[in-house]
């Protein structure tokens, strides 16, 4: 999909690829472009089409590279598929005559979707502004995506927390290991991100305004804020993971002991109806007297609840039970 909007004084129209060719002030956007829509691109803008091609792949790292006629800026913006919080690729091609910047990407982002409205709006003024301020807002949008993430998941967090110490689960270990992952995603694009904004700001892109330079110094420190709460927060993980096996530990460990202190009420009285349970000859001078005593059965079953009263005595004094 492939939408040009041509800047004018007062506010933006639909435009077209020609514009990307003429003195226009205009942007680019391209989602998922077909292979007709790279070679229109390539040629009206005169962009070597691998060079577009490169950047459509999904592993493709965050950088700043100079072409012929544009430089070249990729950061990674995160998305969400199917309740799974990942980054993707966004390209941001500016022109050296600085009147044009065309942005690419395999998915449709928040960031770019939250600057159309603000241009739709007319709360940004890209006639004016220029397109190096545009680049500035399209970036800070993209990190305030991740920051909204980030309090998503601070809440996640939690309710993990919460749910591992009144009933620790195997979902809690889930959920535990899908934040964390998550996490890892947005330490390796952040910190990539981290250093094109600082390339931008060492005025390695030739394109962008110097009077806009110092704008980027925000970026980077609320970049370096974003990969400090992502390391707070796989910490938190971390010590949250370690609680719940201390608390299965300690489940175990009560049940281990309930089973054992049941099984010893039942061990002395078996000892002794195993005893007076001997078949041995009844007339045999060594045999036990109890065998011809009329009370011997009741006091078989007095010694057994005896030995299981003091049996809980003990255990209650110990503290046991």
């Amino acid at each position: 999909m492939l939408k040009v909007y041509k800047v004018q004084k007062g506010g933006v129209k639909a435009g077209s690829l020609n514009d990307l060719g003429n003195s226009s002030i205009c942007w680019a956007d391209s989602v998922n472009p077909s292979k007709k829509e790279l070679m229109d691109i390539s040629e009206k803008a005169k962009i070597p089409l691998n060079e577009l091609k490169n950047v459509l792949d999904e592993d493709e790292r965050p950088k700043v590279s100079d072409l012929e006629n544009y430089s070249l800026i990729i950061i990674r913006t995160p998305i969400t598929e199917q309740d799974e919080i990942l980054t993707t690729p966004l390209s941001i091609f500016i022109s050296k005559d600085k009147n044009n910047v065309i942005t690419v990407a395999l998915k449709e982002t928040d960031a770019v979707r939250k600057i159309k409205q603000l241009i739709g709006s007319k709360k940004i003024d890209l006639y004016d502004k220029g397109i190096s301020f545009f680049t500035y807002r399209l970036l800070d949008e993209v990190l305030d995506a991740y920051f909204l993430i980030m309090d998503a998941i601070e809440e996640k967090i939690d309710m993990i927390e919460d749910h591992v110490i009144e009933k620790p689960d195997k979902i809690s270990v889930r959920n535990i290991f899908s934040v964390k992952k998550t996490l890892i995603y947005f330490h390796k694009a952040l910190t990539a991100n981290r250093e094109v904004i600082s390339s931008i700001e060492k005025e390695y892109v030739a394109n962008i305004d110097k009077k806009n330079i110092k704008r980027f110094r925000t970026l980077y420190n609320d970049v370096t804020q974003l990969i400090d709460t992502e390391g707070t927060y796989r910490d938190i993980l971390t010590g949250t993971l370690d609680v719940y096996i201390s608390s299965v530990s300690n489940n175990l460990n009560k049940i281990m002991k309930t089973m054992t202190i049941g099984a010893s009420f039942i061990l002395i009285p078996t000892l002794i109806s195993g005893i007076y349970g001997m078949n041995f000859a009844a007339n045999s001078p060594w045999n036990m007297p109890e065998l011809y005593w009329k009370y011997g059965y009741f006091f078989a079953l007095g010694l057994m609840v005896l030995s299981v009263i003091v049996s809980y005595t003990f255990f209650k004094r110990k503290g046991w039970l």
